[in-house]
């Protein structure tokens, strides 16, 4: 984003799957050039048209305006087999008047038309938020908005984030931007957290995860058996059980090693140390065994419930399976 403080440039690129900063490079842009997204002309090459209707957008002067911006997005042409000569020609040669910003999610380094890119454009890679680098995410936001966040409101706020399967910048700053509204001048607390955050559809599902460390058999299976009642989310609720169980197998592998738990934050893929102890913890009162079991049962009933061979009464028994360990 620093990149985009300097000179206008007549070739951007930008990547990657986190679409936040992608939206704000955008809006960076088009603000130097003062003007907003209904002035600009939008290609989306997922629709597969031909690469020199791209070409013919980016190289026509401007009629009714002093610009003539092109947006691309979905790019795949940086990622896919071919020759391009013709659109690297008209990059390397950019009428004064004439702008063209690219959005490719995974471009191929080695191509040679985005090497040709590299030397003329500023490129903006994007990557997905790590859950051990939302903490200095947070110190950052809290600083931006003037806020202070008492301890026990950092552990709740980090707690819900590491639950969450993909973290989503948008849905971190909005939370951060409507939490500072509600409290005004005061101190973040947890109960003004408990109050007014919005909790993703997701995160109801696991509480299913703290029923089955805790032994609750039957709070487990009742909680799962209202979830399934929308059997889309059995693959949801696969995968939290196939990443606490990874979380737990790596636990044990580090803990055998002497790790502490700022050196588990990593591995774990979590935000904070005590969230690490926290799953260290838990992992002691599960056996390699169990672990390695219903690992490998949770992969087949994957594979099996997508090819309708198995159903939620498969995942029900391995629920009680690692509530009963």
């Amino acid at each position: 984003m620093k990149d985009l403080d300097g000179g206008l440039k007549h070739v951007y690129l930008l990547t990657g799957k986190e679409k936040f900063y992608i939206d704000k490079a955008l809006e960076k842009i088009l603000s130097k050039l003062k003007i907003t997204r209904q002035d600009i002309f939008t290609i989306d090459f997922k629709d597969k048209m031909p690469i020199t209707d791209v070409v013919n957008a980016i190289d026509t002067a401007p009629f009714f305006s002093k610009y003539n911006v092109v947006l691309v997005r979905n790019a795949t042409f940086f990622s896919a087999d071919g020759k391009f000569d013709s659109l690297e020609k008209v990059l390397n040669n950019m009428m004064p008047e004439n702008y063209v910003i690219f959005v490719a999610e995974s471009p191929d380094k080695r191509r040679k038309l985005y090497r040709t890119v590299s030397k003329i454009a500023p490129i903006l890679e994007a990557e997905p938020l790590r859950a051990w680098e939302v903490s200095e995410w947070l110190n950052e936001k809290l600083k931006s908005l003037g806020k202070n966040m008492d301890g026990q409101a950092r552990r709740f706020f980090l707690e819900r984030i590491e639950l969450l399967p993909e973290i989503s910048l948008w849905y971190l700053e909005n939370e951060m931007n409507k939490i500072a509204e509600f409290v005004g001048d005061k101190d973040i607390t947890a109960a003004a957290l408990q109050k007014i955050m919005t909790e993703p559809p997701e995160l109801s599902n696991f509480v299913i995860i703290d029923a089955i460390n805790n032994k609750q058999s039957e709070k487990a299976v009742m909680i799962l058996r209202n979830s399934l009642r929308d059997v889309s989310k059995m693959p949801l609720i696969i995968g939290l059980l196939v990443k606490n169980i990874r979380q737990f197998m790596t636990a044990k592998i580090y803990l055998k090693r002497g790790a502490s738990d700022r050196d588990l934050v990593k591995p774990l893929e979590v935000p904070h140390p005590y969230i690490a102890q926290k799953i260290a913890n838990a992992s002691k009162s599960y056996s390699p065994r169990i672990l390695e079991e219903t690992f490998l049962e949770l992969a087949d009933l994957d594979f099996n419930f997508k090819t309708g061979r198995a159903g939620a009464e498969a995942l029900e028994k391995i629920v009680i399976k690692l509530c009963r360990r």
